[in-house]
């Protein structure tokens, strides 16, 4: 295999260190279109924007865990997606890739974050629907009071840590679910 083959519609590249890099096009989208989960989504480490921007479209179930790194630009694409967004390979997201995700109607999974700083905590907070971030294990006080503002169901079962203060504010969410009493 060369550095740069094609392997039907799907790009392949080989990144130095021995592991393959999936590519997700705008070809590969289109082809597969009545049945886009024929592609296996989650298996993509990399996607063209023309790709998420065909794929936002789609009232579905978007699986997109192969990608553990996410432009603001590829965010502001998928905010218009309107179904459940995975996203659990992303273990960080920066503030303007997590305003961009809050706007989008639907479930939105991040279960790959592992920090979650008040920027992004306050950011996410404005999403109205059901927000996973079942990797997180624990959360700062203000991380936590920004969450308890989320509107629609929390889940945050991978948390193994709170503070008093963390866990009187997310006693306050009316849909949090996750956290050991």
């Amino acid at each position: 295999m060369s550095p740069f083959d094609s392997i039907g519609n799907t790009s392949v590249l080989l990144n130095g260190i021995g592991t393959m890099n999936k590519l997700l096009t705008l070809e590969s989208v289109t082809a597969h279109r009545e049945n886009i989960h024929a592609l296996d989504l989650c298996t993509f480490t990399e996607v063209e924007d023309r790709a998420i921007a065909l794929l936002s479209k789609l009232k579905r179930y978007l699986n997109l865990s192969g990608l553990t790194a996410l432009t603001d630009t590829t965010a502001e694409l998928l905010a218009t997606h309107h179904g459940i967004l995975e996203l659990g390979g992303l273990t960080s997201l920066s503030p303007a890739a997590a305003a961009a995700l809050a706007r989008m109607n639907g479930g939105l999974w991040l279960n790959g974050l592992t920090d979650l700083p008040v920027a992004i905590a306050e950011a996410l907070a404005f999403h109205k629907g059901d927000l996973y971030l079942r990797g997180l294990p624990m959360l700062t006080d203000a991380a936590a009071a920004a969450l308890a503002k989320h509107e629609g169901f929390l889940s945050l079962s991978g948390i193994t840590t709170l503070t008093e203060a963390a866990a009187k504010s997310l006693a306050k969410h009316p849909q949090c679910a996750g956290l050991r009493k």
